[in-house]
């Protein structure tokens, strides 16, 4: 998806969430209207899914910023050094591999010489998952969009600890006693993350809105 403008990026952003809220929504109610047994199957369900959502909706918004940026085409100077590092990443793994110093010198040439130059910013495959977006995998997308985390890192045991943890465990086959869950334990944990979610999305906006892909100009 090419994303030029903040409207865009907000209109795709708005999209994203919507859904994703839709869906969420549905999920704590199946929960809340299920009895007996089928009150377990919905739980595991529910956190298996509130897990997809976390993911998905995290990878996604951020492939969005990533796509905005790049199509403003600005050149490196002027940018965040994060953007620089996404884009000379295959270039620096040539540099590690090779033992030619004259294949060195003509890598840093072309990283010096790039940073007057109108910038052109990967975006597939760079925004990675691994389908296992805990706490680290979080703090490495944020420093590939040079965006702070900061606010996030209280959160970090509930995902790591407490929604992945579950959710592998799902992913297993584990009985439903193994994971210390029932209702209000879910609709607890399905809170914390959709807030999470929407910090997000609000802080990628926020971001365009206020040009922090741009190198500060010091006074």
């Amino acid at each position: 998806m090419k994303i030029r403008t903040i409207s865009e990026l907000q209109d795709a952003i708005d999209r994203e969430m919507a859904w994703r809220k839709r869906e969420l929504t549905a999920i704590k109610a199946n929960i809340s209207q299920a009895r007996l047994f089928a009150k377990d199957t919905a739980l595991r369900s529910g956190i298996a899914l509130l897990y997809a959502h976390w993911e998905g909706s995290i990878k996604n918004i951020a492939g969005y910023y990533l796509s905005y940026v790049s199509n403003l085409s600005l050149p490196y100077n002027k940018l965040t050094n994060n953007f620089l590092a996404v884009s000379i990443k295959e270039r620096l793994k040539q540099f590690e591999e090779t033992g030619k110093t004259t294949l060195q010198t003509c890598i840093v040439n072309e990283i010096f010489e790039s940073f007057d130059k109108r910038s052109c910013i990967p975006q597939e495959g760079i925004i990675k998952t691994n389908s296992n977006l805990n706490s680290q995998i979080f703090i490495e997308i944020m420093a590939t969009i040079g965006l702070d985390c900061t606010q996030y890192e209280s959160s970090y045991n509930l995902i790591d600890e407490v929604l992945l943890n579950m959710r592998n465990k799902i992913a297993h086959g584990e009985r439903i006693e193994t994971l210390s869950l029932d209702e209000e334990r879910y609709n607890e944990i399905h809170d914390k993350i959709l807030l999470l979610m929407n910090m997000f999305a609000t802080q990628v906006s926020n971001a365009a809105v206020l040009e922090k892909y741009l190198v500060k100009v010091q006074q």
